[in-house]
């Protein structure tokens, strides 16, 4: 099983899109993939229009939790949305508390793909997520606080690394919300290129209207826009990410 970690420091950079439309790009190829909402906002549950009676705040307390299929091959655990908040500060003071997470799901089997879309904010969820997952990807839009909150996300990964899981390594720096019109998207992803050599995914994700209409009619880009540059983009992450792996 490949899990990932989608997370970034800033909101905005297209963190949730990316985890529901490379899910689903995943899922379309053939591969079993499961979606972690780590994020109290619970937007992957909103967009898949998923009410579930237990969520991944009650995997955090209990070990249990409601797993739905939202797709074929793609399955979802929602967040809890106000109720993920309140567990953080119940598992605060429990031993261990780093690996509450991998321990709930230590025999989760049958998924190829299992990936966490994290809140941008330094909490407890978010470090349960690292100590879970094996890869990470950071997305980052083309403006220069984007770049900031990457760098921020990379000193959380060397305590994470240090502390707590050592074999957490950057899958890599995903530019997103490149516009193809601006001098500045050329020049924050040549500096991308600079300060993360080899980390950077050849893929960008365009500016692409239609990659931001698709959520609130509840569908992947595959399903809205599937002949726009935005399906297009998210096809190549899917295989850059497949070649990744494999």
């Amino acid at each position: 099983m490949v899990k990932i970690a989608i997370i970034t420091s800033k909101g905005g950079t297209g963190k949730t899109i990316t985890a529901i439309n490379l899910g689903h790009g995943l899922a379309l190829s053939g591969k079993r993939v499961m979606l972690v909402d780590c994020d109290p906002h619970g937007d992957l549950g909103l967009v898949f229009s998923v009410k579930a009676e237990k969520h991944l705040a009650d995997l955090l307390r209990t070990g249990k939790t409601t797993v739905t299929q939202v797709r074929n091959n793609l399955f979802l655990v929602t967040s809890g949305g106000r109720q993920l908040n309140e567990t953080e500060l119940v598992i605060a003071n429990r031993d261990g508390r780093e690996f509450i997470l991998r321990n709930a799901l230590s025999d989760l089997r049958n998924v190829d793909f299992l990936i966490c879309d994290c809140a941008p904010s330094r909490n407890l969820i978010n470090i349960n997520a690292l100590a879970l997952v094996d890869q990470v990807i950071i997305p980052v839009s083309m403006d220069y606080l984007a770049m900031n909150g990457a760098r921020h996300t990379i000193d959380l990964m060397r305590e994470v690394k240090r502390y707590t899981k050592p074999n957490l390594d950057l899958m890599g720096i995903l530019s997103t919300q490149y516009d193809v019109r601006t001098n500045l998207s050329q020049e924050i992803y040549k500096v991308l290129l600079k300060h993360f050599p080899n980390k950077v995914f050849e893929t960008v994700i365009r500016v692409n209207t239609r990659l931001r209409e698709a959520p609130s009619y509840g569908q992947t880009i595959f399903e809205y826009a599937i002949n726009s540059t935005g399906a297009e983009d998210y096809f190549n992450l899917t295989n850059e990410v497949l070649r990744k792996v494999s």
